[in-house]
């Protein structure tokens, strides 16, 4: 890439970090948490339902897709589809406009873990999807109205409006991890490794270990030892300092329940299991591989 238009990019790459450090954006943020947060409680079936932890993958990128194939198809046919296509872009408008809603809501399902400058982001994020919202909804009614150059127009911005919304949000995905597996680039060891004593892990009491660098969590249960990495693939949560409940581990950040067995997802805020480890006592020690 040039250079000059690699500095004429420049104010564009370092805009979500400016928008970071906007600390009023925080009086807004704060208020609307508390609106929200009773109705989607981590735990709750609306809140796993709107996290997808029953797909194993987040449900939010794939709703938005929709919304934003819909409305930039909707702008391309408005100039380059001619008379024929009309009906195809509002209708296309319209089913944006629809899909917004369920979108909306498992962004903001999402954003209620977030904190700091990534809460501020998802502010402004969630506050440009909603005007590019309004602005397409009104091209639409423009356009049923019989002012098609003005619901031309209104499409135009609100296409524009969604892709600085959706460049945020790429910000808040690629550089700050938001809806990531935050266990993707952790590996143990293939091999058997001795990581503790066996008569040191008591009874639902986890105990903290290293293998090759990685952190994992080792829990008694009865007869039985099984083994999490510890770092929580929500957010990165120490799982060791959870509860241990029912055979599951309990984040103690957002409260997302892994099976301890398999380390499967069963309740959100998560959308990822949880890598499980093989165990096995030895001469008096505990071994784990992956």
């Amino acid at each position: 890439m040039p250079q000059s238009l690699r500095d004429g990019l420049q104010p564009l790459r370092e805009l979500p970090l400016r928008v970071e450090e906007v600390e009023s954006l925080d009086q807004v943020a704060g208020p609307v948490y508390g609106a929200v947060k009773g109705v989607l409680a981590p735990g709750s079936p609306l809140n796993e339902t709107l996290s997808g932890t029953a797909l194993g993958h987040p449900l939010h990128p794939p709703l938005t897709d929709v919304v934003i194939g819909a409305w930039a198809s909707a702008v391309a046919l408005d100039f380059v589809g001619g008379k024929r296509s009309r009906r195809a872009a509002d209708r296309l408008i319209a089913l944006g406009v629809w899909a917004a809603l369920p979108t909306a809501a498992t962004g903001i399902n999402d954003w209620t873990t977030l904190h700091g400058s990534a809460r501020r982001v998802g502010v402004v994020h969630g506050a440009s999807n909603l005007l590019a919202t309004a602005l397409f909804g009104t091209s639409w009614l423009a356009r049923k109205g019989g002012r098609r150059f003005l619901g031309k127009a209104l499409g135009l911005a609100g296409l524009s409006t969604v892709s600085f919304g959706g460049f945020l949000g790429g910000h808040l995905s690629y550089r700050r991890g938001v809806g990531v597996d935050h266990t993707a680039f952790l590996e143990a060891p293939n091999e058997w490794t001795a990581v503790a004593d066996d008569a040191s892990i008591k009874e639902s009491d986890p105990v903290l270990v290293e293998v090759a660098g990685v952190e994992v969590m080792l829990v008694r249960q009865g007869d039985s030892l099984y083994a999490l990495l510890d770092r929580c693939a929500h957010q990165g949560g120490p799982l060791h300092e959870g509860k241990i409940e029912e055979g599951c581990a309990i984040c103690p950040w957002h409260a997302s329940r892994y099976r301890l067995s398999d380390g499967a997802a069963l309740s959100g805020p998560t959308s990822h299991p949880q890598p499980a480890l093989q165990v096995r006592r030895r001469e008096g020690k505990v071994e784990v591989r992956r």
